[in-house]
């Protein structure tokens, strides 16, 4: 990943780790300089955040109190640096993570410690409430458990070689992956995923795309990029 692209997913990511007051959208009047709530204070420092604040001026999110460029910064990141995207491109030399093969790890080294005690789940939550000892095993059973939920979540939102993600100009990686970011984050802040042809939706992810990867040399096709998200959403366990 490059040294801009990940800057950028670096001060998102501080975004997200911020504690946010309640959204005001939808239940005061916007202030004079608009963009955001009377209670915002994230800087409107990329091109994204001037997307976004478009839509907010216009209408666009629903009152949820939620904060739209909270909201929009999460989704980035969780699918930047979790996704299936970021797996494949770390098959062909350019990522380090690869959050499937780290779960695995992690949970053979915890199943090291569960096998140990010869007991279930159930057997030491029975016990943890007598013993801090007790209670600290019942966590790794629980760490496991929600590790286990975890892998298979990624792995059934992982795309098979025979899959319909395509790496041309509609199925880049990098693409792929904003555009079911933002379908994510759509849903919450409107309560519907984003048609084919909304080209609200359309500016916003060609902003997020031109914030965290530059510009891209040929627009991409938004109407196929979001189709492609939206039904990957949808084909997901339970739309998650």
């Amino acid at each position: 990943m490059a040294a801009r692209t990940q800057q950028i997913i670096e001060r998102l990511t501080e975004r997200c780790l911020k504690v946010t007051r309640p959204c005001a959208l939808g239940r005061k009047p916007l202030p004079r300089r608009g963009g955001a709530c009377s209670e915002c204070r994230i800087s409107r420092e990329f091109e994204l955040d001037q997307a976004v604040a478009e839509l907010v001026n216009t209408g666009a999110f629903k009152g949820i109190g939620l904060c739209p460029y909270h909201i929009i910064a999460s989704h980035l990141v969780a699918r930047l640096v979790f996704g299936p995207e970021r797996s494949r491109a770390r098959s062909a030399g350019q990522s380090r993570v690869d959050a499937m093969l780290e779960i695995k790890g992690a949970l053979k080294r915890i199943g090291a410690i569960t096998r140990s005690t010869a007991l279930t789940r159930e057997d030491v939550e029975a016990i943890s409430n007598k013993d801090e000892w007790w209670q600290a095993l019942s966590a790794v059973y629980s760490a496991e458990h929600d590790l286990q939920k975890a892998l298979a979540i990624f792995r059934s939102q992982a795309p098979s070689k025979t899959g319909s993600l395509r790496r041309g100009p509609i199925g880049a990686l990098h693409i792929q992956a904003v555009a079911i970011a933002l379908a994510r984050a759509w849903r919450v802040l409107t309560g519907q995923l984003p048609g084919k042809t909304n080209k609200n939706f359309h500016d916003l992810l060609l902003a997020a795309v031109a914030t965290i990867f530059g510009h891209p040399a040929k627009e991409p096709n938004w109407e196929a990029a979001t189709r492609t998200a939206v039904r990957n959403i949808k084909q997901a366990p339970s739309g998650t």
